[in-house]
């Protein structure tokens, strides 16, 4: 809105109109606007353009994208910070490593039921609303397993997880974007921040667990749980000030997800890729921690997570369908390496293979996949493409660790992890030749 009329008056003349995104006196109002000065115009300013015609979007604080990454890290360490003690959960109850997946898969199953309304549900809700729920649901799940450890919690929090992370990544990928400025830079800038606390969370939440339990074994719930609440409700009395970009809703309430002609191959290796990171995340460590060795699984699953999401850093700009292949070729020997270290209760093949699993999947297949979905589809399509890819690889992060927890409960470790690997090579060698 117009907050002052600028006239020609004789002596100092009054300050120019500004619009509602804080542009100074004497600059474009909005492009296509000419300039409100008063040496310019002998009446009344003409009437700004909206802010949504213009392209334009609310005064913002400097810091309003970094508030908006250490929200999405928030909601990326509720996910990880429970890591080192999936093994801990099944013990309590008597459970084995297939109960374990059934519970870590909820976190999966939610994500593809609810991805065609939560996808679109920022353009229709907002942003701010979007993001805080996320916020509100990676607490909650935190302060779930707090209270009340054991598997049929971890299923309950995995569901709140899955929410959370489905409500917060696409809004605040959004959001950032139009409050750093719009445009390429804003978009370049925001997605810089995103993606170093998604990886900074994923990468760190199960370490600063696994830290806490060696300074004080026998403390639950860990020191690191407390921290997260605290850190939640900071960030969500940040992000509650920050100002809503959308001005009215738009888009269908539901997105279908799609599948770009030519995307088959890049696309289903993330089925074997993340199939076998949830394996070594759920029935590695049930398998250890049955045997008297707790810490040994979480240490090969959070090597996996941290070095993986760092080899993203340094692999980069490699052609999409042969970052897949590398990656598929390299996923055979991680996962022979940590398979065979959790069934012959070897130390070193587990730790070595763990980080190789890592760069085969999060810096190779699924960057990878995920550029080939992309630059297959045009315009409104590319965010259908990619919600299709993640349906996708969710399905191989539930299915997957449920198929090889169950193969463990029904014929023992070694021969389900074999039986394993036997699948992955099987899948490995249908896909490479499409991949050439």
């Amino acid at each position: 809105m117009v907050r002052r009329l600028c006239e020609n008056r004789v002596g100092r003349p009054r300050p120019a109109c500004r619009a509602a995104s804080g542009t100074r006196p004497g600059r474009l109002v909005a492009r296509g606007t000419a300039a409100c000065h008063p040496r310019r115009h002998a009446g009344p300013c003409p009437a700004p353009v909206p802010p949504a015609e213009a392209g334009l979007t609310p005064e913002a604080p400097r810091h309003a994208a970094p508030v908006i990454g250490l929200a999405v890290a928030a909601v990326g360490l509720a996910t990880t910070l429970p890591l080192p003690l999936y093994g801990a959960y099944a013990a309590q109850g008597g459970h084995g490593a297939g109960a374990l997946s059934l519970a870590f898969a909820a976190y999966a199953a939610t994500v593809i039921l609810a991805s065609p309304l939560l996808g679109p549900l920022p353009d229709r809700i907002g942003r701010k609303p979007c993001l805080l729920l996320g916020v509100v649901c990676a607490a909650l799940s935190t302060l779930l397993l707090a209270l009340q450890p054991g598997l049929a919690t971890l299923a309950l929090a995995r569901v709140a997880q899955g929410i959370g992370m489905g409500c917060a990544t696409g809004a605040a990928a959004a959001w950032a974007a139009e409050l750093a400025g719009g445009g390429p830079e804003g978009g370049r800038r925001a997605a810089g921040i995103i993606a170093a606390a998604t990886i900074g969370s994923f990468a760190g939440g199960g370490l600063l667990t696994l830290a806490a339990l060696l300074v004080a074994p026998d403390a639950y719930p860990p020191a690191t749980f407390a921290a997260h609440l605290v850190f939640a409700a900071l960030l969500l009395a940040l992000v509650a000030r920050l100002p809503e970009t959308l001005e009215a809703p738009r888009g269908a309430w539901l997105r279908r997800p799609a599948f770009p002609p030519g995307t088959w191959p890049t696309t289903l290796a993330i089925l074997p890729g993340w199939g076998t990171t949830g394996a070594v995340l759920t029935s590695v460590p049930a398998v250890l921690a049955a045997e008297g060795w707790p810490m040994a699984g979480p240490a090969a699953a959070c090597a996996m997570m941290l070095v993986g999401v760092l080899a993203q850093l340094a692999v980069r700009g490699l052609p999409a369908r042969r970052a897949v292949a590398r990656g598929l070729l390299a996923l055979l020997l991680g996962a022979a390496l940590t398979f065979w270290g959790a069934a012959a209760f070897a130390l070193w093949p587990l730790l070595l293979g763990g980080p190789v699993v890592g760069v085969a999947v999060y810096a190779l297949v699924y960057p990878g996949g995920l550029a080939a979905a992309s630059a297959a589809a045009r315009g409104e399509d590319r965010a259908r493409a990619v919600a299709g890819y993640f349906v996708v690889a969710h399905l191989g992060f539930s299915a997957g660790p449920l198929a090889v927890g169950l193969a463990v409960d029904a014929f023992g470790a070694p021969p389900a992890f074999a039986l394993a690997w036997l699948a992955l090579a099987a899948a490995a060698a249908l896909l490479l030749p499409r991949l050439r």
